[in-house]
């Protein structure tokens, strides 16, 4: 260590990270079989570090970059606890995040690994459980055996991996400010994220999370790790000379998330082997997300952190509905229309509820309590009916006039505040009179607000449509006829 210039001090600061470099220096020492507290003194991990220093370079051939600053800030961040994430939002992202938690990874021809299909809005391409040693040439022998490792973990995956990949997003945008930046983050942070509580110390035992828990996040990880990404056409924008938006499509190819550094490592049956302090590790996202975390083309949703709290297996539909819905008011922020209604089938597929006539009572009490756990939890303001007679469901084959049926399910103020800048501008007009649509919108909303009313409530109070009501607020009907607006006038001064 001293041969290649590593201070005392960021040897005490490499133990976050650079698993590397660690295993080499302690693998005559067999640091797996230590017990834990000869592993810490060995590591340093009960040093004072002292003031930060310097930075420190490592060759391609074991050495690593080490901003001894940068790291005290990065492992200094403290864990969030949002009401809301922050997480990315292009197509392709949607689609690998349902993949994975549908299992949706089968055999196609001509390729050995798990394939899922990520075709969604603009996008087309697949994803694979592929392992990093296939990028190569790969002996026949190892690519069966690493075959079979892929579809043993294609079975393992669940609403966890699709929770954890959201976890890295929000994370990661919450600290870095350009794709080339790093991010840090432990298992035990993402626990948290989760909602999870870590157990309390007492008579004589350590206190944090269990074991098992620890081991799920590192599954999850692993998975991740293990995900190769080939998007055939993505639609991307770019600025041209003049400085215009314009929209192309290209093909990108990476891993969804590149772990740089880590305190442990990938094992021959493709898992995260972790060692050190808290579990930490440094990655940032790969080329197929990059691309649309930053500048004109910044694709981000806004997603309730209930999302990743609600339990995987009781609350299932609850956490899927939470994802689909998130994705689908980033989808119809442009155009404000968020109120544009779902056909039951539809909401059926996003929480995975399935459509059996024989069950039909039971599927559609399921939904209807998924959507009022929703409504509870404050993920969304309101829902009702939009097209659906109560009487049909007396006859005999409601069950498939009900998967027709539709509900307006409303997003909260956060989400519609979040979104305000996106709306697209109207196009230019006469010049109108006083009470434009935008003015009154934002004395509609301002009053609606104090009121405390959903956009839902407040329409039928007013005597307008729910559609209506929202392009009012959101400034984006152009022009407001003579009798809505009296009867926004007399509501407002009512």
């Amino acid at each position: 260590l001293r041969n290649a210039g590593l201070s005392e001090k960021l040897f005490t600061l490499s133990r976050h990270f650079a698993v590397s470099v660690i295993k080499a220096v302690f693998d005559a020492a067999s640091p797996y079989d230590m017990p834990l507290p000869e592993l810490r003194a060995l590591l340093g991990l009960d040093a004072d570090p002292g003031p930060s220093a310097g930075t420190a370079k490592v060759s391609g051939s074991g050495t690593i970059t080490v901003d001894a600053r940068k790291l005290e800030e990065l492992v200094s961040i403290p864990i969030p606890d949002d009401s809301y994430l922050t997480v990315f939002s292009p197509p392709h992202y949607h689609a690998l995040r349902e993949a994975l938690a549908k299992k949706d990874f089968h055999q196609v021809d001509g390729s050995p690994w798990p394939t899922a299909l990520l075709n969604r809005g603009g996008a087309r391409g697949h994803a694979q459980l592929r392992p990093a040693a296939a990028d190569g040439l790969m002996p026949p022998e190892e690519v069966e055996h690493w075959q079979k490792i892929m579809w043993r973990q294609r079975e393992e995956l669940s609403d966890l991996d699709a929770d954890v990949l959201d976890a890295l997003a929000a994370n990661w945008l919450r600290q870095a400010r350009s794709p080339q930046e790093d991010a840090v983050a432990d298992v035990d942070g993402l626990l948290a994220m989760r909602g999870l509580k870590p157990k309390r110390s007492g008579q004589g035992r350590r206190g944090g999370y269990t074991p098992e828990q620890r081991r799920a996040i590192l599954q999850a990880l692993s998975h991740i790790q293990n995900l190769w990404i080939d998007m055939a056409e993505v639609e991307v924008y770019e600025d041209d000379a003049k400085g215009r938006r314009r929209k192309v499509t290209q093909a990108i190819q990476s891993r969804p998330f590149v772990i740089t550094d880590r305190m442990g490592q990938l094992r021959t049956d493709g898992y995260i082997d972790v060692l050190g302090y808290n579990h930490r590790f440094i990655y940032r996202p790969g080329a197929v997300f990059a691309r649309f975390l930053m500048g004109a083309g910044r694709q981000t949703a806004l997603l309730s952190a209930k999302a990743l709290r609600f339990d995987p297996e009781r609350q299932r539909p609850e956490k899927r509905l939470t994802r689909y819905l998130s994705w689908q008011w980033r989808a119809r922020a442009h155009k404000g229309s968020y109120l544009q209604p779902y056909r039951v089938k539809t909401l059926l597929e996003a929480a995975d509820l399935e459509e059996n006539r024989r069950r039909g009572a039971r599927i559609r009490e399921r939904l209807e309590q998924a959507l009022e756990r929703l409504l509870d939890e404050g993920v969304i303001s309101a829902w009702q009916y939009d097209r659906w007679d109560e009487a049909t469901a007396e006859q005999r084959d409601w069950f498939d006039q009900w998967l027709q049926a539709t509900i307006v399910v409303e997003p909260p103020d956060e989400v519609l505040d979040h979104y305000r800048t996106l709306l697209q501008e109207p196009k230019a007009l006469a010049p109108k009179p006083a009470a434009t649509a935008a003015n009154l919108g934002e004395q509609l909303r301002a009053h609606r607000k104090r009121l405390g009313l959903t956009q839902l409530e407040a329409a039928e109070q007013i005597g307008i449509s729910r559609s209506y009501l929202a392009r009012i607020e959101n400034g984006s009907s152009q022009r407001v006829g003579k009798d809505t607006r009296e009867k926004v006038l007399a509501w407002l001064n009512g």
